[in-house]
């Protein structure tokens, strides 16, 4: 587990940065209070969200942080918190980088976090159920590229048409599989495609698959980016989020080319620690003493927790068959003879604690870019977003549609009164040429196309993409959103630690030539250099850069200490350990 003592950089930055990916709510709002800090309190859906995040969401390891690890976590929370009550007491809420700051995040993340409530959350909820159980199903393939010609549909829907009589005249799909499929390898496994959930093949596949019943084909062809489909549904289960399991391995005996001499040794072998299992004998004991996975063997034969699919599928369907405590038979694989025994069948975890997985896992995607820009077409139409070709065709006339979009002098082809012109328009607003201009400074992709009308027409709608998402999330009330608003003070309190920091503490630091010069005189072999046997001392002059930096932050910890002490005689804190000790047990 990470060390708590290693996390205090991790948490700040957490505060200032992490809110922009992340939503809250993976623990239901508990409001319990677990520290006061003067007239704030933390409570226990803030703390455990943020520790969360700091370990990386993992449920296992969050459980089994101590009470004291729990107290030092917090400590960090309740430092920021008493920077930032003094910092809002100070006024600087009021302050103008401050207030620029917090008008460019609302502007910018305002229409993320609409996108977010609009199309990621219902198709990560979608995303959750599916997920909840694993099928198996056979394919047939027929290929028909993404563009294909007429010619080349009909005779593939053809081909399909007759896959699906013959499987509704009674004929084996798996022999059906091996004669027409275009996957070269249905003619060894018949189509098969092994078990899989939610989110691990194309949406429109999957779509159709999860609506079959065990044993149902689809009657008409699925289309995909690869082809038609025909599938059948061989089994569908409820899933787990994943199983603990050690083995133990007996190789099979091979030449030096890695030839399999003989198989029979091996399997004899491992038939032999079977029985002695089968006796009583510890599984951990035997796979130390004779398993031959080098990797296992020296921790019992564990390997940790994995999902489906992560191993060969002899092994996989062997261990994923099996009960908590359970050991198998001997098992073949391409590495030899196995006994497998699961340790432990981690649960489907509930939707709040999947969330954020389930976000990273939709945002990583395909479908995401698909959906995104399907939501963004829409709400442009909507607020009647139009392109003035007549202004447009205006630019047009002066740019070199020959260069890309980077290599164009803007400012030397166009006036300021040009920069003027109303590009396009919507309900509530413009795109003008100094709006498109300003985009490409930031969009360093869009600079990469050739500057033809095409490229200038998408870029001025995506000029307008986000002026048009925050006016649709401020007429639905966004800001009164409580997540927004409880990742808005996030932001805000990260803005004021680091604000608080620069005036109370940083701006204070002086580090002059004589602390330097009685630092290095003092820790002088710090600053050697060894080559060989030999060893050559630095210079003052040399190690100066290094010595300030090793001051000031020495400084900043020492002045950081006794102001974090003061403010605690200001706002007087109380942590409630009893409260401390609950946190996770939801």
């Amino acid at each position: 587990m990470k060390s708590l003592k290693t996390i205090n950089f991790l948490i700040l930055s957490a505060f200032i940065v992490t809110f922009a990916v992340l939503s809250l709510g993976c623990n239901k709002k508990n409001k319990s209070v677990v520290a006061e800090i003067g007239p704030d309190k933390i409570l226990m859906y803030e703390f455990e969200d943020q520790l969360s995040k700091t370990l990386n969401n993992n449920t296992d390891t969050l459980k089994k942080t101590t009470l004291e690890q729990r107290k030092e976590f917090l400590d960090l929370m309740i430092k920021l918190r008493l920077k930032v009550l003094d910092a809002t007491d100070k006024g600087y809420l009021n302050s103008p980088d401050i207030k620029n700051d917090l008008d460019n995040y609302k502007k910018n993340y305002m229409s993320a976090f609409l996108v977010d409530r609009k199309v990621t959350d219902p198709y990560i909820k979608k995303l959750y159920e599916m997920k909840k159980n694993e099928v198996r199903a056979s394919h047939i393939l027929i290929n028909l590229t993404q563009t294909p010609t007429p010619e080349d549909s009909v005779k593939a829907y053809e081909k399909a048409k007759t896959v699906i009589e013959k499987l509704k005249s009674g004929a084996d799909f798996k022999q059906v599989a091996a004669e027409y499929s275009e996957d070269p390898s249905a003619k060894v496994n018949g189509g098969d495609l092994y078990y899989f959930t939610g989110g691990m093949t194309v949406p429109e596949f999957e779509e159709a698959v999860f609506k079959l019943n065990k044993g149902e084909y689809t009657k008409t062809p699925i289309r995909t980016m690869f082809g038609l489909h025909i599938v059948l549904l061989t089994d569908k289960k409820k899933r787990n989020d994943g199983i603990r399991a050690s083995h133990i391995l007996i190789q099979d005996q091979r030449d030096s080319s890695g030839n399999i001499l003989d198989s029979t040794i091996a399997l004899n072998k491992i038939k032999e620690i079977s029985e002695k299992l089968k006796a009583g004998a510890d599984f951990g004991s035997l796979a130390m003493e004779y398993s031959q996975d080098p990797g296992s063997a020296t921790k019992g034969g564990d390997l940790g927790v994995f999902d489906r699919r992560r191993m060969v599928q002899p092994f996989d369907s062997a261990a994923f068959s099996l009960k908590v405590g359970e050991v198998s038979g001997p098992v073949r694989t391409p590495y030899g003879w196995h006994l497998i025994k699961v340790t432990e069948i981690k649960e489907y975890p509930s939707f709040d604690k999947a969330k954020e997985n389930l976000k990273a896992e939709f945002k990583r995607g395909m479908q995401y870019k698909t959906e995104y820009e399907k939501f963004v077409a829409n709400t442009l139409k909507d607020y009647k977003f139009t392109v003035d070709e007549n202004a447009l065709n205006m630019v047009m006339s002066k740019i070199d549609t020959t260069k890309t979009i980077g290599n164009i002098a803007f400012d030397s082809l166009f006036t300021a009164a040009d920069k003027g012109t109303k590009l396009a328009t919507y309900n509530g607003g413009n795109v003008l040429l100094g709006d498109l201009i300003q985009n490409f400074t930031v969009n360093r992709e869009q600079t990469m196309s050739l500057a033809n009308k095409q490229a200038f027409t998408k870029a001025i709608e995506q000029t307008a993409t986000n002026p048009v998402l925050t006016a649709y999330a401020e007429k639905e009330n966004i800001e009164k959103d409580e997540e927004y608003q409880d990742l808005l003070k996030e932001y805000t309190a990260g803005l004021l630690r680091e604000k608080i920091d620069l005036e109370e503490i940083t701006s204070k630091i002086k580090i002059s030539d004589a602390d330097i010069e009685s630092y290095y005189n003092t820790n002088s072999a710090q600053y050697q250099i060894k080559e060989g046997e030999k060893t050559t001392q630095r210079t003052l002059e040399d190690s100066k850069a290094e010595i300030t930096n090793t001051l000031r932050q020495q400084k900043f910890t020492e002045y950081e200490k006794n102001y974090i002490e003061s403010l605690k005689q200001k706002y007087p804190v109380k942590i409630n350990a009893d409260m401390l000790s609950k946190a996770f047990t939801d």
